[in-house]
Protein backbone atom coordinates (compact mmCIF):
# COMPACT_ATOMS: atom_id res chain seq x y z
CA UNK A 1 0.00 0.00 0.00
CA UNK A 2 1.32 3.43 -0.94
CA UNK A 3 0.68 6.43 1.28
CA UNK A 4 0.76 10.12 0.42
CA UNK A 5 1.99 12.52 3.07
CA UNK A 6 0.43 15.95 3.47
CA UNK A 7 0.25 18.88 5.90
CA UNK A 8 4.02 19.22 6.38
CA UNK A 9 4.41 15.47 6.74
CA UNK A 10 2.11 15.20 9.76
CA UNK A 11 -0.77 13.54 7.92
CA UNK A 12 -0.87 10.52 5.61
CA UNK A 13 -3.50 9.19 3.23
CA UNK A 14 -3.78 5.89 1.43
CA UNK A 15 -3.21 6.08 -2.32
CA UNK A 16 -5.84 3.58 -3.34
CA UNK A 17 -6.58 3.43 -7.04
CA UNK A 18 -3.59 5.52 -8.12
CA UNK A 19 -1.18 4.09 -10.67
CA UNK A 20 2.05 6.05 -10.35
CA UNK A 21 4.19 6.60 -13.43
CA UNK A 22 1.34 6.14 -15.90
CA UNK A 23 -0.91 8.64 -17.65
CA UNK A 24 -3.96 6.78 -16.41
CA UNK A 25 -3.49 8.11 -12.86
CA UNK A 26 -6.55 9.98 -11.74
CA UNK A 27 -6.33 12.10 -8.60
CA UNK A 28 -9.61 13.30 -7.07
CA UNK A 29 -10.17 17.02 -7.68
CA UNK A 30 -10.69 17.75 -3.97
CA UNK A 31 -7.31 16.20 -3.03
CA UNK A 32 -4.53 18.48 -1.76
CA UNK A 33 -0.85 18.22 -2.68
CA UNK A 34 2.01 19.51 -0.55
CA UNK A 35 4.39 21.94 -2.32
CA UNK A 36 7.39 24.12 -1.46
CA UNK A 37 9.12 21.67 0.90
CA UNK A 38 5.89 21.03 2.74
CA UNK A 39 5.20 24.66 3.62
CA UNK A 40 2.08 25.09 1.48
CA UNK A 41 -0.68 22.99 0.02
CA UNK A 42 -2.61 23.31 -3.23
CA UNK A 43 -5.78 21.63 -4.44
CA UNK A 44 -5.52 19.42 -7.51
CA UNK A 45 -8.26 21.37 -9.31
CA UNK A 46 -6.18 24.59 -8.97
CA UNK A 47 -3.16 23.17 -10.85
CA UNK A 48 -3.13 24.59 -14.40
CA UNK A 49 -2.85 22.27 -17.37
CA UNK A 50 0.08 23.20 -19.60
CA UNK A 51 0.21 22.22 -23.26
CA UNK A 52 3.25 20.14 -24.13
CA UNK A 53 5.53 21.80 -26.69
CA UNK A 54 6.29 19.93 -29.90
CA UNK A 55 9.68 18.20 -29.94
CA UNK A 56 9.74 17.93 -33.74
CA UNK A 57 13.08 19.12 -35.06
CA UNK A 58 14.88 18.83 -31.72
CA UNK A 59 18.25 17.11 -31.73
CA UNK A 60 19.16 14.51 -29.13
CA UNK A 61 22.44 12.78 -28.43
CA UNK A 62 22.54 8.97 -28.60
CA UNK A 63 25.12 6.18 -28.51
CA UNK A 64 27.09 7.53 -25.53
CA UNK A 65 27.26 10.97 -27.08
CA UNK A 66 28.79 9.93 -30.40
CA UNK A 67 25.70 10.43 -32.60
CA UNK A 68 22.99 13.06 -32.95
CA UNK A 69 19.53 12.32 -34.30
CA UNK A 70 16.70 14.72 -35.11
CA UNK A 71 13.24 13.94 -33.79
Amino acid sequence: MTTITSNRGTSTRNAQGLVFGKKSSIVPQDETITTNRGTSVIKVKDIPTIAQPSLKGQKITVCRGTEVITL
